[in-house]
C-alpha cells in the first residue's frame, strides 16, 4: 500500500511540475496582446484601439474572452476607439474575488474604462451570457452608455422558460468544471487534449485558435469559467428586480440555430431548445423604446465569427444613431436658453 502510494504522489508531483513548466511556455508563446490594467486589487487585460468620440467596447460569452471576437474589435477601430476586454479570470486577466455575478462584472468594467476610456460613452457589445453584466452596466450607469449590441444573448427568462418546459439545459456543470480545474493543474487535461484542438469548428486564425487552445489548459481560467456559472443565479436575481426602460438604442441579433446538436446526446430536444432561444430573445425589446431585433439564419450561437459582417453593421448603425441622438439632444440644449431669452422679452 505504501508502494502505491508513494508511485501515486510521485506521478502528481511529476504531473504538477509538468504543468508549471508547460503553462511557462505559453506564457511565453502567447503573450498577453494587451495591457494589464488594476481594477482594485486584481489586474484585467484590454485591448484598446483606434480613436473616436465613441468607445465601442466587446465583453465575451460566459467563459469566452477578447480572443472570440475574432477580427471586429480591429475592424471596429478604423471607426472609432475599440476596447477589447476579458473579465477577471478568463484569457490573461487575474482572477477576481467572488462572487463573479453581473453587478461585479460591470462595476469592475467601469473601473477598467474609466482608465482607458475616460469620459467617453460607450456603445457595450456583448456576445451570450455577456447580455447580463452589460444591462447591469447600462442601469448602473445609463449617462455613460450610449447603445447597446447584443449579439445571440441569452434572456435571463430563458432557464425558467427551460424548467417550466422540462427541458435540459446544455450548462455544463460547475462542480465538474471544478473537478477538471483541479485535474488541469496536474497536467492531466494537457495530456488528454494533446494533438487535439477543441476550437477546431470556430472560424478564427491559426493563431487564435491556438491561442484559445492554450489558455482553456490553464486551470485559472476553467475557475474563472466555473465562477461565472456559480454566480449566474444571483445575476438572474438582479436582472429580475431591474425596471428597464430606457431609450438607449439597442440591437438583439439572435440566430434561429444557437444550439446545433454538436457533441449533444442524439435525443437532446435542439428544435425546442432553439425554438424557446428565439421567443425568450423578444424580450430583449422590452428594454428600450429603442430596441430592435434581427434573426439570422444559417449560423449558430458563434454569430460574432460566423456571420461578423451582420455584427458589424448593427454596430455601425448603432454609432450613427449614438451620435444623432447626441447631436439633437446638443441642439435641444443650445436652443432652450434662447427660448428662455425670447420669452423673458415677450413679457416685459
Amino acid at each position: 500500500m505504501s508502494t502505491l502510494l508513494i508511485v501515486l504522489v510521485s506521478l502528481a508531483a511529476l504531473g504538477w511540475l509538468y504543468e508549471r513548466w508547460a503553462r511557462a511556455r505559453d506564457r511565453r508563446n502567447f503573450a498577453a496582446p494587451g495591457r494589464m490594467i488594476d481594477v482594485g486589487g486584481h489586474r484585467l487585460h484590454v485591448r484598446s484601439a483606434g480613436e473616436g468620440d465613441l468607445a465601442v467596447v466587446f465583453e465575451g460569452d460566459e467563459g469566452a474572452w477578447s480572443t472570440h471576437w475574432g477580427r471586429l474589435p480591429e475592424d471596429v477601430s478604423s471607426v472609432t476607439h475599440s476596447v477589447a476586454y476579458d473579465r477577471a479570470g478568463l484569457g490573461w486577466s487575474d482572477a477576481g474575488p467572488p462572487p463573479r455575478d453581473a453587478e461585479t462584472v460591470a462595476r469592475e468594467l467601469h473601473q477598467l474604462l474609466a482608465r482607458v476610456a475616460p469620459g467617453v460613452p460607450v456603445v457595450l457589445v456583448g456576445h451570450g451570457t455577456a447580455a447580463h453584466s452589460l444591462r447591469a452596466y447600462a442601469h448602473r450607469y445609463p449617462f455613460e452608455t450610449a447603445g447597446i449590441v447584443l449579439v445571440d444573448p441569452l434572456h435571463d427568462g430563458f432557464i425558467d422558460r427551460l424548467q417550466r418546459e422540462q427541458l435540459p439545459t446544455a450548462t455544463p456543470s460547475p462542480a465538474l468544471m471544478r473537478i477538471w480545474s483541479i485535474c488541469a493543474s496536474f497536467g492531466l487535461v494537457r495530456l488528454l487534449r494533446t494533438g487535439r484542438s477543441t476550437n477546431a469548428a470556430l472560424r478564427v486564425t491559426e493563431r487564435q485558435r491556438a491561442t484559445l487552445d492554450a489558455l482553456e489548459l490553464d486551470p485559472r481560467v476553467r475557475r474563472g469559467a466555473a465562477d461565472e456559472i456559480v454566480a449566474e443565479a444571483a445575476s438572474l436575481d438582479y436582472l429580475g428586480r431591474l425596471n428597464e426602460s430606457t431609450d438607449i438604442p439597442v440591437r438583439v441579433i439572435t440566430s434561429t440555430e444557437t444550439l446545433t446538436g454538436t457533441e449533444l446526446p442524439a435525443d437532446f430536444p435542439v428544435s425546442d431548445y432553439n425554438r424557446i432561444w428565439i421567443e425568450e430573445s423578444e424580450r430583449f425589446l422590452e428594454i428600450s423604446k429603442r430596441a430592435e431585433r434581427l434573426l439570422v439564419e444559417g449560423s449558430g450561437h458563434q454569430l460574432q465569427l460566423e456571420r461578423p459582417e451582420v455584427v458589424l453593421e448593427a454596430i455601425l448603425d448603432i454609432i450613427d444613431e449614438a451620435r444623432r441622438l447626441q447631436a439633437e439632444s446638443e441642439e435641444e440644449a443650445a436652443a432652450a436658453p434662447m427660448g428662455a431669452q425670447l420669452a423673458v422679452e415677450e413679457r416685459t
